[in-house]
């Protein structure tokens, strides 16, 4: 977590989407990893999930990032726009090992919820703990990535998934 990184209502907030045509995998995985969120005051409790995103200036340097990676689709969505949804936003670094990664200064953390209190973590679930969570939290967790929509293909320049 970075202290240092205040993020703007007027921030754009780039999300890679590949080409997905739904939410499931995302959630599993922000299911997963929402213990490493104990970290972030007010989740110390049970975690939390959280959407990866990047801040950039506007859809100009939203490409750029997108053409140095191996990223095919994004999204844009503006911070005040995911703060009104209910989410908070925590600039985080990222790193391979020990060293940071590449755009690390511009990461953000989008909290979507809470990671249920008093649940296992999904990993220790079994197969049906797992489903039914998923399935408590698939309508939130699309509301918060379908505010990045309309989903962008690099390959058509600015032009919008039809």
């Amino acid at each position: 977590m970075r202290a240092d990184r205040r993020i703007g209502d007027g921030e754009q907030l780039l999300l890679r989407m590949n080409n997905d045509s739904d939410v499931v995998n995302a959630l599993k995985l922000a299911l997963a990893d929402a213990p490493a969120y104990r970290v972030v005051p007010g989740f110390e409790r049970s975690g939390a999930l959280t959407v990866s995103c990047f801040a950039v200036a506007d859809e100009v340097e939203a490409q750029i990032v997108v053409r140095g990676t191996r990223w095919s689709w994004y999204g844009l969505a503006r911070a005040g726009d995911l703060r009104a949804l209910g989410c908070h936003l925590v600039a985080t670094d990222i790193f391979d090992g020990d060293d940071l990664m590449p755009l690390s200064d511009r990461h953000v953390d989008v909290i979507v919820c809470p990671y249920p209190p008093g649940t296992g973590d999904y990993a220790t679930l079994a197969k049906a703990g797992r489903s039914s969570l998923r399935a408590s939290f698939q309508d939130r967790f699309t509301t918060v990535l379908r505010a990045f929509d309309p989903r962008r293909a690099i390959s058509d320049g600015v032009g919008q998934v039809p």
